[in-house]
């Protein structure tokens, strides 16, 4: 352990507000974000995060007059990054500007759309006409018809904000064909499919735009500073070597989480058909989907072989094909992530990673250990962890967990690496 004392990352009920701006599964916390900058990181170094998510990184290093690059794979997420770094200068035109969105939105004809996953066709054509709309008037008017899938990184503020109003839009209506599983959606039948009226969803559109405005982020930044969020993949980072003065990033968790269909909704509004999504699925570190990437599990260290030894020994249906597989296809993205980190970090420069351990049936993942082992063979100088128990988490709500243990908690980690 380090001298330093971390608070706990997790974003719990009394967190800031700005926690609360397009809530994600695997979140942190701005108040952690700004710790780890404020003690680890100097103000004038850039700092990266590969797995920026909906941006907790870069809106908190913008705040701080910190440059910055947030990178995704999921156009969807950095959309979401994006518009929480419109700044405060704007502000005021959104209004207005919501409501020429839908004075200027006709309703579309649809016959095949990603929407039609929950609605119907006059449904899902009431928001594809709120979605061209968007795109002639802040994107681009001759492309108002392509979908908006892959220009995400190319995205001004403004407009990402307006289709992160329709992300809720959308996530509102659809909530109840939601499911127990927050990061999992299953296709509604055509004789369930949703039909809210345009009346209703306009509705929703507004009160989506007043809510998401209203809490955009506490820190009424005016842009000054170069904070970037775009498509990028962290184990091809498109960055030179020894520039980065620091990282601050939480890795995919190590849980079969699929995070692409869990970004489902957004990806519709996008335009992603079923073919991007699973293209996506399979770009994904710890996607669930099967790459045929398996690694060198010689490389990684004593504690993720003796892990997977006992996957592959373990008597559980599918323990020694799918299962071990999947856990190396993990630990061989994270292991090519690392190395790129330590490539493009500085001599020194702090690495701070929130990851969370987990269990295969009886059998301990120790993430963190894990990961830490793989930092020091590649170059880092140092693995320090700091843990929090994490109560709920989703195999505390698996009553199946119980035939392997009699605890189902977690351990979140902060893992330092230099």
């Amino acid at each position: 352990m380090g001298t330093l004392e971390f608070i706990n990352p997790k974003i719990g009920t009394a967190s800031d507000p700005v926690d609360s701006w397009y809530r994600y599964y695997a979140g942190y916390s701005a108040g952690f974000v700004e710790q780890a900058l404020s003690e680890l990181v100097g103000s004038a170094e850039l700092v990266l995060d590969p797995w920026n998510g909906t941006g907790t990184t870069t809106v908190v290093a913008a705040s701080k007059n910190v440059p910055a690059i947030g990178l995704d794979v999921n156009p969807a997420l950095v959309v979401v990054a994006r518009a929480r770094l419109l700044g405060a200068g704007v502000w005021a035109s959104i209004d207005p500007l919501g409501q020429d969105v839908v004075s200027h939105a006709a309703s579309v004809d649809l016959d095949e759309d990603p929407l039609l996953f929950w609605f119907t066709p006059e449904s899902a054509g009431s928001l594809r006409g709120l979605q061209q709309s968007v795109h002639r008037l802040l994107v681009d008017p001759a492309l108002a018809s392509r979908p908006a899938y892959q220009g995400a990184s190319g995205m001004s503020t403004l407009a990402a904000f307006f289709y992160t109003v329709l992300f809720r839009t959308v996530r509102v209506l659809i909530a109840p064909r939601g499911g127990t599983n927050p990061t999992w959606w299953k296709r509604v039948v055509e004789a369930d499919r949703l039909d809210p009226s345009r009346e209703a969803i306009v509705k929703q559109f507004r009160a989506s735009a007043t809510e998401l405005a209203a809490g955009l982020h506490r820190d009424n930044f005016d842009g000054g500073v170069d904070v970037q969020a775009r498509l990028g993949d962290s184990r091809h980072l498109a960055l030179d070597a020894n520039t980065v003065g620091g990282v601050v990033t939480s890795p995919p968790y190590c849980t079969r989480i699929d995070y692409g269909v869990a970004t489902r909704p957004e990806l519709a509004i996008l335009g992603a058909g079923e073919h991007d999504l699973k293209e996506l699925r399979d770009q994904m570190v710890g996607t669930p989907t099967m790459t045929g990437k398996r690694g060198a599990a010689e490389q990684w260290g004593p504690t993720a072989a003796t892990f997977l030894d006992g996957v592959a020994a373990h008597a559980s249906k599918a323990s020694a094909g799918y299962y071990t597989n999947y856990f190396r296809q993990y630990y061989a993205g994270m292991w090519d992530s690392l190395d790129e980190l330590r490539r493009v970090l500085k001599d020194g420069a702090p690495a701070v990673l929130v990851v969370q351990d987990n269990y295969y049936k009886d059998l301990h993942n120790d993430t963190a250990k894990i990961l830490g082992e793989m930092a020091t063979t590649l170059g880092f100088e140092t693995a320090e962890r700091h843990d929090f128990p994490v109560i709920r988490n989703r195999a505390s709500m698996n009553p199946r967990t119980r035939q392997y243990r009699t605890r189902a908690s977690a351990v979140e980690s902060i893992l330092l690496l230099r």
